[in-house]
């Protein structure tokens, strides 16, 4: 298990920065342009993805309360750029640490809507990357909306293909 979750770490930083390096070339306007997601903006997309990995981060650090980057987060692009792929490198690290005994551990977390629930380390770490994994492909729907057409792949096969 702890290989997979280790690869899929690793995939995870690698989609994340091909898509930071398409967001990167886009204007502060283009950024912020409702495109009607459900996170209506480009910039609060991938802030979520940010949020989400550093919340799962948090909880798997047992840390209590867990707070959300982005509520006080007053920095720029290059700034969040920063911090959201060191967080992505601390979930990698996270995962590379793990024993097997702590990934197969439950942790006890509160949850914002449900309360205290109790999730295997193991299926936090996989949700975390499904979940940054589902709205990077919002991001690409939002691009093409844009009408940006040349969007690299960021499929875990494809991640896998190019490290052969």
């Amino acid at each position: 298990m702890k290989d997979l979750l280790l690869r899929y770490a690793m995939y995870n930083i690698w989609a994340n920065q091909r898509m930071l390096t398409l967001l990167n070339g886009l204007r502060e306007e283009q950024l912020d342009k409702d495109l009607g997601s459900s996170y209506p903006t480009l910039r609060k997309t991938i802030y979520h993805i940010w949020d989400g990995e550093s919340i799962w981060y948090q909880r798997l650090q047992l840390a209590s309360p867990v707070l959300v980057p982005t509520q006080s987060f007053t920095g720029d692009w290059e700034e969040f750029t920063h911090l959201f792929t060191r967080q992505s490198e601390q979930l990698k690290d996270l995962v590379a640490t793990a024993s097997d005994v702590k990934l197969a551990h439950t942790i006890e977390y509160h949850h914002p809507q449900k309360g205290i629930c109790k999730s295997a380390v193991a299926h936090s770490i996989l949700s975390v990357f499904n979940h940054s994994t589902f709205h990077r492909g919002q991001l690409v729907t939002m691009l093409r909306q844009t009408g940006m057409h040349k969007i690299p792949a960021t499929d875990f096969i494809e991640y896998t293909r190019s490290r052969k």
